[in-house]
């Protein structure tokens, strides 16, 4: 959850500058489970889950295992690559790069290798490494939504990206299923209020899909989708307005998952007011100056107040 500050800042509290245009805005997606606030510092998933073993291409017997793979918070989407530069009796070492090319060291076998991007073990099998085999681990890309800056995160979202244009609250969709049967010949349309007979719980219906039967048949039966619900349904008949016992249901409504939500963010070219910032409780001094040097990258200057 991000930190809430004390005062509710507006846009304009935080935003000092931004390009013509609507330049420095983009639409994006608020990651599900993610409440943000005006001026809240974003990170991105840009990366997927990263696979916990490696696998072996050997020119001959070798039949090692790498294990214990985990990504850091630097990790890079695509192909890692660690192939053997140095043949060793029951051990090995292998040069190890990430998906750009870039060399980050050299692993021995049976020796845990440790980086910001990637980390694992390499381990001997009962046939020797010998020189060109090599281990590779894909990185999946992520969804590329956007969540408050998480600075142990290992999915990209460690680094700065921008800010938060406004306030949103992804962490539940405000919607409810209840499967329900016996439906009478009143037909339930979305909008209606429907209330429970026994337990006067009300909710709204958005939607109301008939699975078999039909409701003129009076043997409608599907489930709801409900929202602004007030109080517990129970093992009851429902009614709508004057229309008595429309349907049935078997107890109370569940919450569906949390989605993904449409919003927008300054992700470039703007100046921002440093003070009214939010960061992740816990957060460190070093941590927002890394972070305010990744907004600087993208033209995103961080001043203060005054």
């Amino acid at each position: 959850m991000p930190t809430i500050t004390t005062e509710s800042y507006t846009l304009g509290d935080v935003l000092k500058l931004e390009a013509e245009g609507l330049h420095s805005r983009d639409q994006i997606n608020i990651l599900a489970g993610q409440t943000v606030v005006v001026g809240e510092v974003l990170g991105q998933v840009t990366a997927g889950t990263c696979p916990t073993t490696g696998t072996l291409t050997a020119g001959g017997t070798a039949n090692g295992t790498m294990t214990s793979v985990t990504a850091g918070v630097d990790v890079k989407v695509g192909d890692y690559v660690m192939r053997c530069v140095k043949e060793v009796g029951n051990l090995g070492d292998f040069e190890v790069r990430d998906p750009d090319g870039n060399l980050l060291g050299i692993a021995t076998t049976g020796t845990a290798f440790a980086h910001d991007q990637i980390n694992f073990t390499i381990n001997d099998g009962a046939s020797d490494f010998e020189l060109e085999d090599y281990f590779t681990v894909t990185v999946p890309a992520g969804g590329l939504q956007f969540r408050e800056i998480n600075f142990s995160g290992v999915d990209g979202s460690a680094h700065a990206v921008g800010l938060s244009y406004a306030a949103y609250d992804a962490s539940a969709s405000g919607e409810r299923t209840l499967a329900y049967t016996s439906g009478g010949t009143y037909e339930i349309k979305p909008g209606d209020t429907v209330t429970g007979a026994t337990s006067a719980a009300t909710a709204t219906v958005v939607q109301a899909p008939v699975s078999t039967g039909s409701w003129a048949g009076g043997n409608a039966a599907g489930t709801f989708i409900f929202q602004d619900q007030v109080g517990t349904f129970q093992s009851e008949n429902l009614d709508v307005g004057g229309n008595s016992n429309v349907c049935t249901v078997a107890g109370n409504s569940a919450a569906t998952a949390a989605t993904d939500l449409a919003a927008v963010a300054v992700v470039r070219d703007a100046e921002i007011v440093s003070e009214r910032l939010t960061w992740p409780s816990g957060a460190t001094d070093a941590q927002k100056a890394a972070a305010i040097v990744e907004l600087a990258a993208r033209g995103i200057i961080v001043r203060t107040a005054g």
